[in-house]
């Protein structure tokens, strides 16, 4: 719900222009259809999700993952 709230507001700590000198261009093709999906509704939002997943995987970060496990 915070997420939400932040995209909706009218200001914007990050421009568009500030993206696009630290994101690289397919990044940044993805988190623009992130935003429209967010503007559109919970269904394109899925979709988003679905796509992005395939095209981006997860990253497994198995240092954090064995330091946790040691832990427990």
């Amino acid at each position: 719900m915070r997420f939400w709230w932040q995209l909706c507001m009218s200001y914007q700590e990050v421009s568009v222009e500030q993206l696009s000198l630290n994101v690289r261009e397919p990044k940044l093709c993805v988190l623009e259809r992130l935003i429209s999906a967010i503007r559109t509704s919970h269904d394109e939002i899925d979709a988003w999700v679905a796509t992005t997943r395939e095209a981006f995987p997860v990253i497994q970060d198995r240092g954090f993952r064995a330091a946790s496990d040691s832990n427990s």
